[in-house]
């Protein structure tokens, strides 16, 4: 089951994003190399963010443990 949260962030929030990959993918004129970067930039920030963040989360458990 998925929560309403999920499917709000996923579903909607990110939908510009779905829409720009899509445009850059099989849009006219196509530059694979030029979408590539651009993929490999927002993975890259995204990953950024997303371990930012864990390392951040472990830290504050360490310092406030159950």
């Amino acid at each position: 089951m998925v929560e309403p949260g999920t499917a709000l962030i996923f579903g909607i929030v990110l939908a510009p994003l779905y829409v720009m990959i899509i445009g850059w993918l099989f849009g006219e004129p196509r530059d694979h190399k030029l979408t590539a970067l651009g993929l490999a930039y927002m993975v890259g920030i995204a990953t950024a963010l997303w371990g930012g963040l864990f390392v951040l989360s472990m830290l504050i458990w360490l310092v406030f443990p159950w």
